[in-house]
């Protein structure tokens, strides 16, 4: 398995079937897992918790959830907790008995008012290793990244007008809506770790989404353009930021996206553009912007190039901080990506 694909599927999944799938595939060759099955709620809307899997019937997935149900989705045991039907209790070998499955795992599962239950299941009665454990645990860390992404989706874009313009660039060229979707993921990632606030994260999380919607405005020819761009073609691309502010500078609360939509495309040495700005002339939240700009860009596939490994990515990342982009932030990022790429195979 290659950790880059697996990682980059993983945060392209737009919905939690899809990743389940993958990650089901990981589990079965790494640990010999059969399933992985997840039971989520949201606490203020729900009373029973929704169930994701594939390829596992409706009446496995029944006695899981009870199991899931009777243990309050794992709040009072360890995580990766074992229930087996050699030691579990009564109530809980018969749920298992029935679901076939000798042995799960549970962990938990919590972002904002959602929380629950990652479940992987095993056909016979197993010990998992630290490793292995270790791995689920990643897995997991996946899985509520995924869900992140997905809420996020579903509630940043709460003003029409942000709406309208974001659906005009979907219609335009859904890749960038997709890149842009993912840089406000990565940027979340990065300004979270290097201790942005709370209210910041939210200003950092709307300005990467809409960072490229000055695309809007480049011809179609240009944009989606299957090769290497002239001199000239790149010099209409290089308007895009200037374009965005203009479209969005006289919107309604929008002064503290604007920096980030404006200037994501300068550097540290100066060499960017618009406006040439350097070092610290560059607002924290524009220079973490620009990391996951450029992460994403080199690990997704263009039309005219593949995408680049991720051990190709840090190097590039290492080779321009400093120049490029901000070198602690760099540092930070690199360090998320590592985390990341825990997992061999």
């Amino acid at each position: 398995m290659q950790n880059s694909l697996f990682f980059k599927n993983v945060i392209n999944s737009d919905s939690i079937f899809e990743s389940i799938g993958q990650l089901s595939d990981i589990a079965k060759k790494t640990i010999g897992c059969e399933h992985i099955s997840l039971f989520l709620i949201d606490e203020k809307h729900q009373s029973t918790p929704a169930s994701y899997s594939v390829n596992i019937s409706t009446a496995v997935m029944d006695q899981l959830q009870q199991i899931v149900l009777q243990t309050q989705f794992f709040i009072r045991n360890p995580d990766g907790i074992r229930l087996s039907v050699h030691k579990a209790e009564s109530h809980l070998k018969n749920y298992l008995l029935m679901s076939k499955y000798e042995c799960i795992y549970g962990f938990h599962i919590k972002h904002g008012p959602s929380y629950g239950a990652l479940l992987f299941s095993f056909p016979s009665d197993i010990q998992l290793t630290e490793d292995q454990l270790q791995l689920c645990n990643l897995i997991k860390l996946h899985m509520e990244q995924l869900i992140k992404k997905i809420q996020f989706r579903r509630q940043v874009l709460k003003q029409k007008a942000y709406e309208n313009l974001f659906n005009t660039l979907r219609v335009k060229d859904s890749f960038t809506v997709d890149h842009c979707y993912n840089v406000a993921f990565y940027s979340t990632l990065l300004g979270a770790k290097a201790g942005v606030s709370e209210a910041e994260l939210e200003r950092l999380k709307l300005g990467a989404l809409l960072h490229d919607i000055g695309k809007i405005a480049i011809p179609d020819h240009i944009l989606m353009k299957p090769g290497r761009l002239s001199d000239e073609e790149f010099n209409v691309i290089r308007q895009h930021p200037v374009i965005g502010y203009e479209l969005l500078k006289d919107l309604p609360d929008v002064e503290h996206l604007l920096p980030i939509v404006k200037w994501h495309h300068e550097r540290m040495d100066g060499r960017g553009y618009p406006d040439n700005l350097q070092g610290e002339e560059i607002p924290l939240l524009v220079r973490i912007v620009s990391i996951a700009d450029a992460f994403d860009a080199m690990t997704s596939t263009r039309v005219y190039r593949d995408s680049l490994h991720v051990h190709e990515v840090r190097e590039q990342l290492l080779i321009h901080a400093g120049k490029q982009f901000d070198d602690e932030l760099v540092r930070i990022f690199l360090s998320i990506i590592d985390e990341q790429m825990q997992m061999n195979g």
